[in-house]
């Protein structure tokens, strides 16, 4: 299945609770008939369940590229490292520091027939605004593609 890029609702925006975040984005993906997955089962498809080598790729990038401070891998209270901010069956807000930019948040609803997947951030940082726009362009390949995957592997191993 294929995710794709949407405007991030005035809806989708009131669940995060950055406020005005400086960065918004969001990307939708079609739910399989029978997939019941909540929305934490689908951030952790989305992200651990990712290939090792991208996995790995987008973690260095997190913490080398952007100064994340990720919380332990595995944990229950955390999905690859970004904190669960907020969780219910159909929402969970993922949270987390970054040092060279400021807080971003991950938010996935399951709304539907669909999961909707936005991204926040606040620049928080000097050279933040010039530091996100050189990875934007990544993010917005990386993302879209692994909600895809997890919406191709319904109820994968490890959830």
């Amino acid at each position: 299945m294929r995710a794709r890029r949407i405007d991030p609702s005035e809806q989708l925006r009131a669940l995060d609770t950055l406020g005005e975040p400086h960065y918004a984005a969001a990307w939708e993906v079609a739910i399989a008939d029978g997939d019941t997955r909540s929305a934490e089962q689908w951030a952790r498809a989305t992200f651990e369940d990712a290939p090792r080598a991208l996995r790995t790729f987008i973690v260095t990038g997190w913490t080398i590229g952007l100064g994340l401070r990720l919380g332990p891998r595995p944990s229950p209270n955390h999905v690859l490292g970004w904190k669960i901010a907020t969780a219910a069956t159909d929402l969970i807000v993922l949270s987390v520091q970054a040092a060279l930019l400021g807080t971003a948040h991950l938010v996935f609803q399951v709304e539907g027939s669909r999961v909707v997947v936005g991204s926040f951030v606040r620049y928080e940082k000097r050279g933040a605004r010039l530091i996100w726009a050189a990875t934007q362009p990544l993010h917005h390949q990386i993302v879209p593609y692994l909600l895809g995957r997890a919406a191709s592997r319904p109820q994968s191993a490890g959830i």
